[in-house]
């Protein structure tokens, strides 16, 4: 397999593994959304309880703000921690 379709097929695995997660947290009464794949890879929605959370994973660190109108700018509640290669981060590891 050429470098290309290898990369190709990766992304196409990261981003299913995302998208797996997401209709599982969907089932569970999140409304969520994947809004970027990599280089950040984000989600965004509601949580069960209407809160609106914003998930972001870039560079070497990994967050997830809770609550406000706007939870990727002002958070209520924040909380935030270093990952190797937090870019392209696994959805098992999110």
């Amino acid at each position: 397999m050429d470098p290309e379709t290898a990369r190709q097929r990766r992304h196409q695995e990261h981003v299913a593994s995302w998208l797996q997660l997401i209709a599982t947290l969907r089932t569970e009464g999140w409304e969520a959304y994947l809004t970027c794949t990599a280089a950040p890879v984000q989600v965004e929605g509601t949580l069960p309880n209407g809160e609106r959370f914003y998930f972001r994973a870039r560079h070497s660190d990994v967050s997830l703000g809770i609550g406000s109108d706007d939870p990727a700018d002002i958070p209520e509640w924040e909380e935030s921690e270093s990952h190797t290669e937090a870019s392209w981060l696994p959805a098992g590891n999110g």
